[in-house]
């Protein structure tokens, strides 16, 4: 019965531990990409913030102009010219669901989990 019980244990881990690697692997894939919004309309789906490569988009509107750079897997405001410069001062997205927002320019930049997979949200 010893030996059964102690197969069973190797058995299970082993199980489990390709199971992680699996649902690991999936969730490792699935590129980042970003969305970026303005007053609430879907201005520009970006399929992928991870090319090494930075890149910049230059988002003019009635309300003011804000420079979008992205690469390396992150997206950011690299300048505005907005008052407040809250949107400049603003960490680097990177994370699956967070976001940047210029209140001013009624901007919003998401990241989401590959080619854009929210695109249809409301914001």
């Amino acid at each position: 019965m010893k030996k059964n019980v102690k197969w069973a244990i190797v058995f299970g881990s082993v199980v489990a531990i390709c199971v992680f690697v699996i649902i690991f692997g999936q969730l490792k894939s699935d590129k980042k990409g970003a969305e970026i919004y303005v007053d609430r309309k879907l201005y520009k789906a970006i399929d992928s913030i991870e090319d090494q490569e930075t890149k910049s988009i230059l988002i003019e509107t009635e309300n003011g102009w804000n420079r979008v750079c992205y690469g390396r897997g992150e997206i950011w405001v690299e300048e505005a010219d907005c008052k407040n410069q809250v949107c400049v001062k603003h960490a680097k997205a990177s994370f699956v669901g967070s976001s940047i927002i210029c209140a001013p320019h009624k901007l919003v930049i998401k990241v989401v989990g590959g080619s854009g997979s929210g695109a249809d949200a409301e914001v």
